[in-house]
């Protein structure tokens, strides 16, 4: 098992479709992808997070949506995840400086689920 394997929690509850996106995801580390302006962030997510959803940086304006292309638990695409660690691709994230540390926002999606 690899190390990134190693660092990631359970899956979502059974419930979670139920719960609404939103909460806190603390940044413990993050891969830029080659030939890429996507972020890979890797953290533990304190609340609901689903794909599709955007996420801003705490502290500032709240301007910058950074949308969230896909999750992974364990090396696994998920596409919902609730009070785990998670990895999120984050769409042109390159841009946005988030580093170690940083504390994300998440916000649910502005279209319908259709869940």
């Amino acid at each position: 098992m690899s190390i990134l394997g190693k660092m990631f929690g359970k899956k979502d509850n059974d419930n979670s479709d139920q719960n609404p996106s939103g909460g806190t995801y603390t940044v413990e580390d993050t891969f830029r992808l080659n030939n890429s302006q996507d972020l890979i962030v890797v953290g533990q997510i304190n609340g609901t997070v689903r794909t599709g959803d955007k996420v801003c940086i705490e502290g500032t304006s709240g301007n910058d949506q950074i949308l969230i292309k896909e999750l992974d638990i364990f090396r696994t695409k998920v596409r919902i995840a609730t009070n785990t660690k998670v990895a999120l691709c984050l769409e042109n994230g390159t841009q946005y400086g988030i580093s170690k540390g940083t504390v994300l926002q998440i916000s649910g999606m502005s279209e319908p689920r259709g869940i």
